[in-house]
């Protein structure tokens, strides 16, 4: 398991072993390189073990709490084990980090697992009757299956999620018995009884406050200065990932007025239409950062699509991860820690889906029958569901959902097959399916309400899980500072008016980094990190895809071959369209399938 997962720790390692429990780390020397800071790691008299992953940025303040203990290391994970001594379970509250970690208290015969508030740092877990393992990745416990007795099969459910979202949601993973532990949860696993407890201790939670403009601009960027100063505590030196627009601008012109040392920052493009380099250059000349670009061919896709498929553990369906990969393997020649811009989005209202949100959550509120009346009338148009016709069909169920929470994750799906084309594809498993998800508190406002869903689904279930494998396959470690625990809360403190304004997308958050970055960052339309994996498929890749989905037996087993044959002869090298999609879809699952030798 160890050996599998390397690349996370390649530093040291460590194992600690007695009658109940086996607890094995990898290293990422970040914080107290010494060997003190050697994990696992235990308390003074040896009933508390540690295995750590992540960062604890308050540690410092914490450790000064913590008075009646004795500490052996400078490194923050000491301080978790004593903060559980001093607090109990609520030293999960305490924590101001990114984070999963599993501590083993023999005295009480039980191990913990927790994750952090909004799922930076990935944690998976299995069981067999009464033998349970956990990991930071799939691939690390598809190395005990053997020895469980469990099979590698797909995991149906996870499956139908996969094909409708790009990604799977929820606390499955398309290995069947395999499960990702819950942002914001705490697992706590009885040695004896092996009965298995999930405790969540933190929620999103809608406070709207009082006050104007010019006190949430001031705060947000007073938290910001802030997030980011913590996330350059590090005793090697610390880049950023620079794209050129607001958020990751913001953070690097911060960074740069806090470190002593050249500053490293790193962007990535796929030619002149798929780049934002010319804007990250920019930003980068005028904060006097030392800039590094690199250009992704499709001979490197080719090249290095199974290999970055294993390091994501789950298949390339949104192709942004290749560039987090490339980008990240950039960045390890000259640091160790990066910071990134994620987050923001989701907290202050950057997709345009938020604006229908504003815009048709009303509807929403009508009987349900008029709204499956919707769905119904569009499933009955003809050619609905082959991918050559019209795509607006696919935009237009969004009208058709349950709720506004499902309207908004059906937004997502809009990069996935929908159901119709998944039955013109004589996929019929997934036609009753219905996404795992999670929802937020009852919140009364329409934005925060699919802000806060996406906050617990889409950002952890995809964005971050990505940012996660891509820069640790690479011995990288990315730091978010916009997802600060306190900013998010303080995030839903802000009168939604003031988040999209006039049309205007993250109004208040300009506001507030309007004097860090330059104006023609703020002004400048957003663009997006657009990956051109539908070209890719229709030219450079068309050989190898239909090579790949002709002879693999996944796709043998769930789609018809006459219409299989149909989307593959329609993939247009001129204009790309929903061909492209579901083909890199299902191109995209095969190889994952292969890669890890998964059977249906």
């Amino acid at each position: 398991m160890m050996d599998s997962i390397i690349h996370r720790g390649p530093d040291d390692h460590g194992i600690f072993s007695d009658e109940a429990v086996t607890l094995g780390h990898r290293r990422l020397s970040i914080i107290d390189l010494s060997v003190r800071g050697k994990q696992p790691l235990s308390n003074e008299n040896g009933d508390l073990w540690i295995i750590f992953n992540g960062e604890i940025y308050n540690y410092r303040e914490l450790k000064g709490s913590l008075k009646n203990h004795t500490f052996s290391s400078d490194s923050d994970t000491e301080v978790i084990i004593h903060a559980y001594e001093e607090y109990g379970m609520a030293f999960l509250e305490k924590l101001r980090g990114m984070f999963a970690f599993a501590l083993y208290d023999s005295s009480k015969k039980t191990v913990i697992l927790a994750r952090d508030p909004i799922g930076k740092k990935p944690l998976y877990y299995c069981r067999e009757g009464s033998r349970f393992a956990f990991a930071s990745e799939i691939k690390a416990l598809l190395e005990i299956f053997p020895a469980f007795g469990i099979p590698r099969k797909i995991n149906d459910h996870a499956l139908c999620s996969y094909l409708q979202n790009q990604y799977v949601a929820g606390q499955k993973t398309l290995v069947d018995g395999i499960f990702r532990l819950r942002p914001g949860t705490a697992l706590v696993y009885d040695l004896g009884t092996g009965k298995i407890q999930n405790v969540p201790y933190w929620v999103v939670r809608e406070r709207i406050e009082n006050g104007d403009e010019s006190y949430f601009a001031g705060r947000l960027k007073a938290l910001l200065e802030e997030s980011t100063r913590l996330r350059l505590i590090a005793d090697v030196p610390v880049g950023s990932f620079l794209s050129g627009g607001v958020d990751s601008s913001a953070i690097t012109a911060i960074a740069t007025r806090h470190v002593d040392y050249d500053f490293h920052t790193f962007s990535a493009g796929f030619g002149e239409l798929f780049s934002e380099c010319r804007f990250a250059r920019e930003v980068a000349d005028h904060l006097g950062t030392i800039h590094h670009e690199i250009l992704i061919e499709p001979a490197d896709v080719i090249r290095e699509f199974d290999k970055v498929t294993w390091h994501f553990d789950e298949p390339l369906g949104d192709a942004a991860v290749i560039a987090n990969y490339f980008l990240s393997k950039k960045a390890h020649e000259y640091v160790k820690v990066v910071l990134a811009g994620e987050g923001s989005d989701e907290l202050f209202g950057g997709y345009s889906s938020y604006r229908s949100a504003i815009r048709w959550h009303r509807w929403f509120d009508l009987p349900p029958i008029i709204r499956r009346a919707v769905e119904k009338t569009i499933a009955h148009f003809p050619g609905n569901g082959n991918p050559v016709t019209d795509e607006k069909l696919v935009y237009a169920k969004y009208l058709g959902q349950d709720s506004l929470e499902l309207a908004q994750q059906y937004a997502w799906k809009i990069t996935g097959i929908s159901n119709e084309e998944m039955k013109w594809l004589g996929i019929s498993r997934c036609q009753q399916h219905k996404d795992d998800l999670y929802y937020p508190e009852p919140m009364k406002n329409p934005l925060n309400r699919v802000l806060a869903h996406d906050c617990l689904n889409h950002l952890p279930d995809l964005y971050l899980m990505k940012a996660d494998k891509a820069t640790m396959a690479h011995s990288v470690e990315e730091r978010v500072p916009i997802l600060d625990v306190h900013m998010i809360e303080f995030a839903f403190s802000i009168p939604p008016s003031l988040k999209i304004r006039n049309g205007v997308e993250k109004y208040i958050w300009k506001k507030a980094v309007a004097d860090i970055v330059p104006r023609s960052v703020i002004q400048r339309k957003k663009q997006g990190f657009g990956v051109p994996y539908r070209l890719w498929i229709s030219k450079e890749l068309r050989d190898v895809a239909v090579q790949t989905l002709e002879e693999g037996s996944l796709c043998k087993r769930m789609v018809d071959p006459l219409q299989l044959k149909t989307l593959l002869s329609n993939l247009s090298r001129d204009k790309p369209g929903r061909s492209a999609l579901i083909a890199w879809n299902l191109f995209a699952l095969e190889r994952w399938a292969k890669v890890f030798s998964i059977g249906v």
